[in-house]
């Protein structure tokens, strides 16, 4: 389970009961900045749960493809956040749920063979 939440109660509840941290919108510096908020929050309260209460990890996440995202704006963007910590994630299309299929096969086709070098 991925527990969202930006406040020191909601990264609690992330150690307490997630699988990991559903940080919508965030960045590389947003992940990196909760990644070390959650070590913080970990040692200052001695939970210890599932998931990422062992490391205070943060490296799931939803990204927000915005309202013109190229290939290689998305591929650059995960390469970011995968420096920064990212092991899992979400891609948020706003789009109408028609265009869904058109939009997953522009990632199958343009956006996921920038990830494989």
């Amino acid at each position: 389970m991925w527990v969202g939440g930006h406040s020191d109660a909601a990264l609690r509840r992330a150690l307490r009961f997630g699988d990991g941290w559903y940080g919508t919108g965030a960045d590389a510096a947003d992940l990196t900045d909760v990644r070390r908020r959650l070590r913080g929050v970990a040692a200052g309260t001695g939970i210890a749960g599932t998931g990422i209460a062992g490391t205070g990890a943060a490296d799931r996440l939803t990204i927000a493809c915005g309202a013109a995202p190229t290939a290689a704006s998305v591929a650059d963007d995960l390469g970011r956040l995968a420096e920064a910590g990212l092991a899992a994630c979400t891609l948020w299309l706003p789009i109408a749920a028609e265009h869904v299929e058109k939009a997953m096969e522009w990632i199958a086709a343009e956006v996921m063979p920038q990830l494989t070098h």
